[in-house]
């Protein structure tokens, strides 16, 4: 058996309740459908807070033996994908490659297109769920189509929007913030409609050659 341990390093608190569950919900499905040996998958993915990008190199080399797979989170418009990968993945993985022959592949870009919560506006009777609903009302329309939630201009505040219009028509009810709910939301999302996403799609794929690199998955022949 072999056991499987990732990181992720993100950009704030709240991402910080939202992505440690959709990165370890992500790799369990992987490793049980697709994994070449019995794998045991540790359930707490460790969080870094640390934001500069040599610091989070000498971090990678520093536990690199503890930890396979290093997540590294980042928001970007759709035109400015590549760049931010390459400002904040692609420079962490030259200097992990230069300070401990750390092989790029174990270092995962996630880079949800605008902001993280625009994942969570992919699946909406996720939200509805956390909030008491058994799925999303039909009396209420959304204003976005969540298999195309990341054109959504401000993804933050359609969920907030969102939310408020959940608890719109119950007098004497004030709508609560999403926020405190993240951790719960990545619990309840479906990942095959998250899987809609292209952002989401890019980051499964390169969980798919992090673990591939490590052994976990079997090479394409």
């Amino acid at each position: 058996m072999t056991w499987l341990v990732a990181g992720l390093f993100s950009e704030g608190p709240t991402d910080r309740r939202f992505l440690p569950r959709i990165v370890y919900r992500t790799l369990l499905d992987i490793v049980q459908a697709e994994a070449a040996m019995t794998v045991e998958l540790q359930e707490i993915v460790i969080s870094y807070n640390e934001k500069i990008n040599a610091k989070r190199a000498d971090i990678i080399c520093r536990d690199r033996e503890s930890v396979d797979l290093f997540v590294i989170h980042a928001d970007a418009s759709r035109s400015l994908v590549d760049q931010i990968q390459a400002r904040f993945v692609g420079q962490v993985r030259a200097l992990a490659r230069d300070g401990c022959a750390m092989p790029e592949s174990r270092i995962v870009p996630l880079i949800p297109v605008r902001e993280m919560e625009a994942w969570m506006l992919a699946d909406p009777d996720a939200v509805a769920r956390v909030f008491g609903f058994s799925a999303w009302p039909d009396r209420i329309a959304l204003s976005w189509q969540p298999e195309r939630a990341e054109v959504v201009e401000d993804p933050k505040r359609a969920l907030n929007d969102a939310v408020r219009a959940l608890f719109g028509g119950r007098k004497g009810r004030r709508a609560p913030g999403p926020e405190g709910l993240f951790d719960q939301i990545a619990e309840e999302i479906d990942l095959r409609r998250l899987a809609r996403l292209a952002s989401y799609q890019r980051f499964e794929a390169d969980l798919r050659s992090g673990l591939t690199a490590i052994g976990i998955l079997r090479r394409a022949t």
